[in-house]
């Protein structure tokens, strides 16, 4: 935050019961526009409150995600602030960059960057209102916004009540960015707007399961709370639920390559025979070599790596804002 070269932002630091020195590193900044508080531990499952209280702390006009994983390249607010002069965009957002552990950028463009480039532009922009909603009830669409490019009108946030809590779902993001894509336009950027980190004790990969389970649940919710507004065939209903079933192939294989990492090899072999009945070519080829990688006691990070992936090998949340 410090090196952003836009200067009018605070830093919300919510060190959420820590037992490193996190409370010792920040205490040694002396900016006032940094402002740690610290609190008994919640947990992932408890993010949304978590983020709702620093919501509260916040004097900005505008939020912006940033978790302690992930980090933002120094001309990131410079560059998005601007775009909320027109007042009907509520939230702006661009490309995320997975790095490793140690930093090192992801070479290959990630699934979701590749898949943007083909959305029409009324999607990536959500106009008008509600243009992406139904891409977003897609598989593929729960990762249309990248949460450390993201920055949100606060106004259209405590419009829909804040963050919003999913029981059992270790993330916000979502629920949240689907709620405020019935409520304004997005600003979209090709450019490079955030860095997420990748490794084996991320919320994304630990919990990948009950990830995928508790989105397709609350996408099904979603729709049943907004009918009226997205209307949906019996054929698109049942297009959206196989959707979210074919999707289940790659589940099978970000968790064999997470067992692997465990060193649960006969586990992980069970994921990739299920990953490797996939429709999908490239997943069906990375399931054959994870699978051969647990018989041989190994994982498979060096593969992916050389596949253009970050490694996931290797190991105090914040929210920032800007006025």
């Amino acid at each position: 935050m410090l090196s952003q070269t836009y200067p009018h932002w605070e830093q919300i630091i919510i060190d959420d019961g820590s037992t490193d020195d996190t409370g010792e590193i920040v205490c040694g900044y002396r900016d006032p526009r940094i402002r740690y508080e610290r609190q008994p531990n919640k947990g992932p499952f408890e993010l949304a409150a978590t983020y709702n209280r620093a919501l509260e702390l916040a004097k900005g006009e505008l939020i912006a995600i940033l978790e302690g994983d992930d980090f933002w390249p120094l001309g990131k607010l410079s560059a998005q602030v601007p775009e909320f002069a027109d007042p009907d965009v509520v939230l702006a957002y661009g490309e995320a960059v997975d790095v490793s552990a140690i930093g090192e950028e992801q070479k290959m463009a990630s699934h979701t960057t590749r898949l943007r480039k083909q959305l029409p532009s009324k999607v990536l922009c959500n106009n008008p209102a509600g243009s992406a909603t139904r891409h977003m009830l897609l598989a593929e669409g729960r990762s249309l916004v990248s949460p450390s490019t993201v920055i949100l009108r606060r106004s259209a946030l405590e419009m829909i009540g804040g963050f919003q809590d999913v029981p059992g779902l270790p993330l916000t993001d979502y629920p949240t960015f689907i709620e405020l894509s019935l409520k304004g336009l997005f600003h979209y950027s090709p450019a490079t707007l955030g860095y997420r980190r990748r490794h084996e004790e991320s919320i994304t990969v630990h919990h990948s399961r009950t990830i995928y389970e508790k989105v397709s649940e609350f996408t099904l919710q979603f729709l049943a709370s907004h009918w009226e507004q997205i209307p949906l065939s019996a054929f698109e209903l049942h297009s959206l639920k196989e959707n979210w079933r074919g999707a289940e192939d790659k589940l099978h294989f970000s968790e064999g390559r997470a067992l692997l990492l465990q060193g649960l090899w006969s586990d992980a072999r069970r994921h990739f025979q299920r990953a490797a009945k996939s429709s999908s070519s490239g997943v069906r080829l990375a399931a054959i070599a994870g699978f051969i990688c647990s018989c041989l006691h190994t994982d498979i990070e060096p593969l992916m790596k050389l596949g253009g992936r970050a490694d996931l090998r290797g190991q105090a949340r914040s929210l920032g804002t800007a006025s």
